[in-house]
This record gives structure tokens, sequence and C-alpha cells, in this order.
């Protein structure tokens, strides 16, 4: 066993290792005269106990104790050993670490060896513990999938970083990122896949993050980094690597999976009390996230007061989509659509308005994203669905639909597409208002149905089955307006606005409609205008056998009654 023996006294020192050599224990004994030689020696070689005097010439020993446990890698058992004895004093070396106090007139062999024996056993112990703790700490700071900081680690991150930028030295950047469509990611590949696809995005955050940055992730797919600023663009080329990086394909087991990310930036300036306050700093990187998601996310942005505003403005609107429902506030008015051979009428197409107690009426463009993130678009739908067929009901007891094929288009938002009941459901609201399912166009968007193509393919042939008519909406302004029309039993397409509008202005428009048209009618589809606005527009289309005509040229959206009065009659 090998000891250092820190004493200025030598007569002292020869006690001690008289002591030990009548052990049957072999001791290699390294002997110091000052607590600096002693802990030089320490430094250089590794020794398995200390056998420390308290009282040196160049410090005493909880000085040297405390020094003897600050090095690095040195981790050592250590007794004290004294001329004085004090109850007070004992538990002062005790408290900074030593594993025993002897008293240097008690040293003899016996007592010195079960001494000996009984600090190692306690440091040992002491060890595991701290061990332990240690474990126990980076347990409730660490992220146990991407062994990232999680919660717990970036408040106390916070409190360490804020006390450099409270100092005035620096100042500091919070960027906030939240993986886009990472949901769709889990629902269609499984948990297992994305929890990879977690581990590679920690695995980035990493690599383009410096050393002194903090990364963790604080659940889902959130992750935030905390970084001192160098310079004052450094958290905005900070984000702009990771958008970058985030363009490179994830590889997994046997196919590639792009993922992109949103960004929100807050900056610390001159926040008194920052670990105080760092909720306000995670509220502001929100804000800014949420900004970076409206704007088309793949994007970071900086928080704002203007950014702020807009989105508690938006969480207002939320907090009044809730009820909106409930308080009646919604209205269904309907516009034209005109039969192109006799300019009779030949349906109208539902259109949801919201009659908001502050903001007065609200076009679908104000709040149908807002209901579609929150959900509640489902609801809205399924109260839009039973609305329109009642009063489509109402005009037909009334006899005030003298067409022989009058048909009211109703939208589908994506939400409602995931919706196993939805064909059981419009079936329920045929039945009760005694419609004929032809009575009704299931309007579906190009880019709406992108993302639930597969499922979709599915229910719109039960829909079909039922008798229903799908429309096509918006058609053109997707990217997969030919896959669409093979994969759905599609019976009608309308031709999107940007292109009426470009009538007897732009040639080539013009002749992209008139193939549109003439697809259509190889199709067996019927072709409606959307937008038409002037003379021109419609003769255009009338002209190139467009089977039907919307837009302000014929009529505005407007409430029952108003519709009633301008196209229904007794």
């Amino acid at each position: 066993m090998r000891i250092l023996l820190i004493d200025d006294d030598q007569q002292d020192r020869r006690s001690v290792i008289r002591a030990l050599d009548k052990s049957i224990v072999d001791f290699d004994v390294k002997e110091a005269s000052t607590a600096a030689s002693g802990l030089e020696l320490l430094e250089k070689s590794t020794f398995d106990l200390v056998l420390l005097d308290y009282r040196l010439p160049d410090g005493n020993g909880i000085d040297v104790l405390q020094e003897i446990r600050s090095v690095e890698g040195k981790g050592v058992a250590v007794i004290v050993i004294s001329q004085h004895e004090d109850d007070s004093f004992v538990e002062e070396c005790l408290d900074a670490g030593a594993q025993d106090f002897l008293l240097k007139d008690e040293v003899n062999t016996r007592r010195l060896i079960r001494a000996v024996k009984q600090a190692q056993q306690r440091y040992s112990i002491a060890q595991a513990l701290n061990a332990s703790h240690e474990k126990l700490r980076l347990v409730s700071e660490r992220d146990p999938l991407t062994g990232l900081g999680n919660r717990r680690g970036f408040q106390l991150a916070m409190e360490s970083f804020s006390r450099r930028v409270d100092r005035g030295d620096c100042n500091l950047a919070l960027l906030m990122l939240d993986l886009d469509d990472f949901k769709i990611i889990n629902d269609r590949l499984g948990h297992d896949v994305g929890d990879q696809v977690l581990l590679e995005v920690a695995e980035r955050l990493k690599k383009v993050c410096r050393d002194e940055d903090y990364v963790c992730r604080f659940g889902g797919d959130e992750f935030v980094i905390l970084m001192y600023l160098d310079r004052e663009d450094d958290a905005s080329q900070l984000a702009n690597r990771i958008v970058d990086l985030f363009q490179q394909p994830i590889l997994l087991d046997d196919f590639e999976q792009t993922v992109t990310a949103s960004i929100g930036i807050a900056m610390l300036d001159d926040i008194e009390n920052t670990a105080e306050n760092y909720n306000d700093i995670l509220k502001k990187a929100d804000i800014a996230l949420y900004r970076s998601k409206l704007s088309g996310r793949n994007q970071a942005s900086y928080f704002s007061e203007k950014t702020q505003e807009e989105v508690l403005a938006r969480a207002d609107m939320k907090r009044d989509l809730q009820w909106a429902l409930e308080r009646n506030e919604f209205i269904i008015f309907y516009q034209a659509k005109i039969n192109s051979k006799d300019l009779s009428l030949g349906g109208a197409e539902a259109l949801l308005r919201w009659q908001h107690p502050r903001l007065g009426l609200l076009s679908p463009a104000s709040f149908i994203l807002l209901a579609e993130e929150t959900g509640f678009i489902v609801e809205i739908g399924a109260w839009v669905l039973h609305e329109v067929c009642q009063q489509l009901q109402q005009w037909k007891l009334k006899g005030q639909l003298h067409s022989n094929r009058f048909s009211m288009a109703i939208n589908l938002s994506s939400a409602q597409l995931q919706v196993d009941e939805l064909p059981a459901q419009i079936k329920a609201e045929l039945t009760n208002s005694k419609l004929h399912a032809n009575d009704i166009d299931i309007e579906i968007t190009e880019n709406t149905s992108i993302d639930s193509r597969i499922r979709a393919s599915g229910l719109f042939t039960e829909l079909a089955n039922l008798g229903v008519n799908l429309a096509l909406d918006d058609f053109g302004t997707g990217y997969s307006s030919f896959q669409h029309l093979r994969l759905f039993p599609v019976n009608q397409i309308k031709i999107d606005v940007t292109y009426i509008a470009k009538i007897g202005v732009c040639p080539k428009t013009e002749k992209l409609i008139m193939a549109m048209i003439g697809l259509a009618k190889i199709l067996n589809l019927s072709v409606v205008a959307e937008g038409v606005e002037t003379q021109a527009q419609s003769d255009f289309c009338v002209q190139h056998q467009c089977d039907f005509l919307q837009g302000y040229f014929y009529s505005r959206p407007a409430a029952a009654e108003e519709f009633e009065k301008e196209f229904l009659s007794y």
C-alpha cells in the first residue's frame, strides 16, 4: 500500500513509519515536510492514503485537505493527525473530506492500521455514493433517448449561462427547433423509425454547434440550443447551418427520409436576473418558432413585438373558435353555379363564414387553417354538412328548385378525410334529409388530398359507391393533377381562379385552360370555371365548353335568404 505522509516534524514522521513497519501489511511510504511538496508528490504519483498533519508551515490541514480533494484524478483517502484534539476541530476535518482523525500521541501499530483500513473503506463507500449521485444527476438532467440535456438540464445550464451574461461579458441567444411534420413520420412509419430520426437529428445538432453551446431535447421533436454570442449574427448563422444541414436526407434502414426544421430565435438583451426569467425567453423563442411555421416552415425567425401581437391575436382566435359552434356564430353562404348552355341555375357551392363577435364577418381564409391545426375543422365540417343538407331539403320541399339537376357543392378538409366514419356520416345526413346522393358534390382540393392520398383513395371509392359526386377543386394548382385523376373516382374538375383571371391577358394560359377542358371531356368529366368576373372570361369559357360558370360576374356568395330572392322562386 502506498502512503503519502505529510508532516513537518521529522520525529513524528519516524514514529508513524515505525508503527507501520510493525504491521504485516507491506507499506510504501513517501514523506513530505510541507504542504507544497506533499501536493507535488500527489500530482506526480498515485497513493492509496494520505496521512496529513493538521499544522504545516505553509498551510493548515483544512486548506491542504481541500487542495488534495481538488487534484483532478487523484482521489485518495485522508487521515488527519494532530497534537491537539477538539470536537469542533475534528468535525471540521471530517466535513472537509477527511475519513478519520488521530491524535499523534495515540499513534501505535494497532490503532494506526485499524484507522488506515477504516479510512479506505469509508472512502470507497463515499466514492460509490458520489458515483451513484452523479449517475442520478445525469439521469435527471439528460434525455434518455438522445443523451442530450432535458428540461431540468436546460434550467441548470440557463443558470450557469446567465451568470456570465449578468456580468456583462456577452449576450445570449436561445434557438428553439421543431421538426416539420414529424407526427406524419410517427404515424406512417412507426415510433421506432421516429426515434431513429430523433437520434440522427441530435447527432447533427451536436456536430453543427460549438463545444460551448448547450443542446437539449425538450421532448417530442422539440430541441433547444443555448449559445453565447461573439458576434450579433452568430445565432442566425447557426440557424442557417441547421436548416442547410437538414436538407440532407436521413438514411434509415432501407430508405431515406428528408426532415426539415423550423426555428425560433430569441435574444437576452440586458435582462436582469436572467436565470429567473428563463421562461420568458422560452416563450419568445416559441413565438418566433410559430412565425416560422406560419411562414412556410423550414426556416428561422427572430422574435419581435409584432410577431408576439400576431401570435396573441391568433391565440384569441383559437379560443373564440372553440365556442363559435356553440354560440351559433357560423353562417353558410351560397354561390351560384351557372349552366353554360342556357345560363340557368345549375347548382351552388356552400361557403362557410364566421360572424365573429368582435371582428365581424370573416371568410374561411381567416380561420380555416387554424381550425385544421386545432382539429376543430372536423366538428365544423360535420355541422356544415348537416346544415347544407337541411337547407337543400327545405328548398326542395318548397318547390323552389325548378332545375332537373341542381347539386350543392360541399368542401372537405384534409382532417375530415382522416375520419373513418365520414361515408356513414354523409349517408346518414342524406337519409335524414331525404336527399339523393347526387344532390351533393363533395369538393376536395388538390393540395388537401396530397397528404392523405392513399387513405383518400379508398374513402372516395366508398363515397362514389354511395352515388355522391366528387369534384377536384383548384385544378391546376397542385403538382399531381394527373395522379389524382388516375387514383380518385372524380366526376368534375374546377379550374382554379388563377387561370380564369388570365383569360384575355395570357394566350399561353388560355391554351392551358383549353387543354384542361379537352382532357376532362375525354375522361367524361364535367368542368367548372371558378372566379369568372368579366364578360370576356364568361364568353371564353362558354365558347370552349365549360359546363358550369361560377364567379362574381354571376353572383357573389350570399346568405340563404338572399340566395333565394336572387335565384329561387315559387
